[in-house]
């Protein structure tokens, strides 16, 4: 008889921990531990449903698993996922981080699981049938979702980022260095930061805008575009300024409400930000 691999409770906690992570703890409290569990759980998932649905190739799924995992998060595969994004209705995503290679660490744990003598023993009935079955859909779906991309609408309105950055560069050095990326940077009176921040008391406050930044995948291809970022700069001492990113706009129109979506889009533009600007005038 085929063995029970995937009615194993590691197997069954290894699959809740990767759906939920996917459709709840991501959108909700996104961080670097749900960034990096699903990896980790997706990893032990995949390699035992490959092991059920073909035995015989316990011995070595583990390792294949891993080598197809490292490929998958290098650079090498994004121009095959560009043309199958181009030629299928649906999209797949993937992260070129490398830090995810830490939940390699976890094959270990299917490799054991697949090839110790630790089966769980059931009686041949109609009702374990139909739980392989229920639970292999299951895991086909969760291992085909982890890479697609949900569709969503395209975000319009201001997010607020509020973050601070000490740069060791004089104000006039930082402004000549986004200049030079291509980029404006205009100076206004005041902006009503209360508004900005969703408090009861408005402050009036100077800040510079830039405008139209590009934002761009790790091949360099242009993938989205910020309508303007606001940010404050001042100097507390000579060669040293401090950048507050107040908010980024992308698009003039639309009022993003749901707090799930200002956390998640939050986190997403503060990332593109430092990496397209931050970055390269530190």
């Amino acid at each position: 008889m085929k063995k029970n691999y995937i009615l194993h409770p590691v197997f069954i906690i290894c699959l809740l921990i990767l759906i939920s992570n996917d459709f709840y703890l991501k959108a909700n409290f996104g961080n670097g531990l749900t960034g990096k569990l699903s990896d980790f759980a997706g990893l032990i998932v995949f390699s035992i449903f490959i092991a059920f649905l073909v035995p015989i190739t316990k011995k070595w799924i583990s390792l294949v698993t891993g080598i197809l995992f490292i490929i998958w998060k290098t650079p090498f595969v994004t121009p095959f996922i560009e043309i199958f994004n181009k030629t299928f209705p649906f999209q797949i995503q993937r992260v070129v981080d490398y830090s995810d290679f830490w939940a390699l660490l976890c094959l270990p744990i299917a490799h054991i699981l697949l090839n110790k003598n630790n089966d769980i023993n059931f009686n041949s009935s109609k009702i374990l049938h139909l739980g392989k079955i229920a639970i292999s859909s299951v895991s086909f779906f969760a291992i085909c979702a982890t890479s697609i991309i949900p569709p969503v609408e395209v975000p319009r309105g201001t997010v607020y980022i509020g973050k601070e950055y000490t740069i060791r560069k004089s104000k006039n050095e930082i402004i000549q260095m986004i200049e030079s990326l291509g980029y404006n940077v205009d100076y206004f009176e005041n902006l009503d930061e209360g508004k900005s921040i969703k408090t009861h008391r408005s402050r009036k406050i100077p800040y510079y805008q830039t405008d139209n930044i590009i934002i761009y995948d790790e091949t360099l291809n242009p993938i989205d575009t910020v309508l303007n970022v606001k940010y404050t700069m001042y100097e507390p001492k000579e060669n040293r300024t401090i950048i507050k990113i107040i908010n980024v706009t992308l698009s003039e129109d639309g009022n993003i409400q749901r707090w799930q979506t200002l956390k998640y889009l939050r986190k997403e533009y503060k990332r593109m930000i430092e990496k397209q600007v931050i970055k390269k005038i530190k």
